[in-house]
């Protein structure tokens, strides 16, 4: 059975890691193209509340700011969100909180539009997670999720590995699965865009009114 606290635990342990060097190593560089044609998936206008959940140093919270009228970023690695504040000095309008995606520590309907990108394979409960973003969004506000998926042979067979041997990996989802996920969290009329070759899917979607 999956320890969920020792899943975060190893997840903040491996991003407090990576921190210093976010942003200009080989893997942040691969990831930065997904992440800033999910973020314009979003759509972002005028007036945006936008929260960027597992924000990294923070990059789409920058390029956020920009257009939205409130720009925040939420990591579980305090390291991280400390190297995103620096980078976000001379950045007005932007903010950056330590927190944990099941726990979001915001009012309800705080924003208008949340991403998260690569980091939904982290989560020990998508659901919970998937609500918490739910809880904070204005009614029709829009959520982009990005990330690797299980669809294709090969993505299973390194899920595989990677949960017996990253402890900070949860496991990868097929599309069919995080659509669900999206359904149970109280999101409607998702939309799935795929990049390479079907092995990372960008889903959009809007929260329901009812909640």
């Amino acid at each position: 059975m999956l320890d969920m606290a020792s899943a975060k635990e190893q997840a903040k342990r491996k991003f407090d890691r990576w921190a210093s060097s976010y942003e200009r190593d080989r893997r942040s560089r691969f990831n930065a193209r997904p992440q800033q044609e999910a973020l314009e998936a979003l759509s972002l206008q005028p007036g945006d509340r936008f929260l960027d959940v597992g924000c990294g140093t923070g990059a789409a919270v920058r390029r956020a700011a920009s257009t939205a009228e409130r720009a925040v970023g939420l990591d579980i690695s305090e390291r991280m969100i400390a190297r995103a504040r620096e980078l976000a000095a001379d950045v007005p309008g932007t903010e950056f909180v330590v927190g944990d995606s099941e726990h979001l520590p915001f009012p309800d309907a705080a924003f208008t539009a949340i991403l998260c990108t690569a980091s939904f394979h982290h989560y020990p409960d998508p659901v919970r997670a998937l609500s918490e973003m739910a809880r904070m969004l204005t009614a029709d506000g829009r959520l982009v999720i990005a990330d690797g998926t299980a669809d294709l042979r090969v993505a299973r067979i390194v899920d595989w590995f990677l949960r017996r041997f990253d402890r900070s990996h949860v496991r990868l989802y097929r599309t069919s699965g995080m659509v669900a996920f999206l359904s149970q969290s109280g999101f409607a009329d998702p939309t799935v865009r795929y990049l390479f070759d079907g092995g990372y899917a960008i889903l959009r979607t809007r929260r329901t009114t009812a909640q």
